[in-house]
């Protein structure tokens, strides 16, 4: 045979064999010990000194293992809290079936892990990430620093601000400080 027949003979089987490692490769796991990573948020005000008894949430979500769940907690004296890692056992082939069904369908699943932190302030403020500059991203005023993560504040049902982080998949560890500042009335 042919060098010219073996490579037209061949080239089906190579886009074949290429498509069908990456369609499983999108449907491995990354390994890790973690649903979400451990957490700590620090809230200080404008002249630095540390916002105690602020609410703070954490929601979290593992695709991979398919499990969720969220946390509360109030800042301490220091304006700190602290979330621990939530543990998982995820190996390469975790969720991988589920993974492998759902690409068949219209809508994929991702592949990691998802934590959302949120801050509730008592009343109107004005909030920053300290030492992280953001930049809008989309044309929903969306904004974004410089680590990947999300950042969003508004106004809850009871006028007072909410700040919500959402933290990228590969995050191993979340320690974020906010500065906020009371607005005028």
């Amino acid at each position: 045979m042919r060098t010219y027949t073996k490579f037209i003979l061949m080239s089906p089987v190579a886009v074949v064999f290429a498509g069908g490692l990456l369609f499983v490769g999108g449907c491995l796991s990354t390994p890790r010990d973690f649903s979400s990573p451990p957490a700590s948020i620090r809230v200080i005000d404008q002249s630095g000194a540390p916002m105690s008894g602020l609410e703070v949430s954490r929601d979290w979500y593992d695709s991979d293992s398919g499990t969720h769940g969220s946390d509360e907690a109030v800042t301490d004296q220091t304006g700190s809290f602290h979330f621990a890692k939530v543990p998982a056992k995820v190996g390469l082939f975790t969720g991988a079936w589920e993974k492998t069904y759902s690409h068949l369908g219209m809508c994929a699943e991702g592949s990691g892990t998802y934590t959302e932190l949120y801050v509730r302030f008592h009343g109107r403020y004005d909030v920053l990430p300290q030492g992280k500059p953001l930049h809008a991203v989309g044309h929903d005023g969306a904004r974004q620093d410089l680590d990947g993560v999300w950042f969003s504040a508004h106004l809850d049902s009871g006028s007072n601000t909410l700040v919500n982080l959402t933290f990228p998949p590969k995050a191993k560890s979340i320690d974020y400080v906010l500065s906020a500042k009371p607005q005028a009335q």
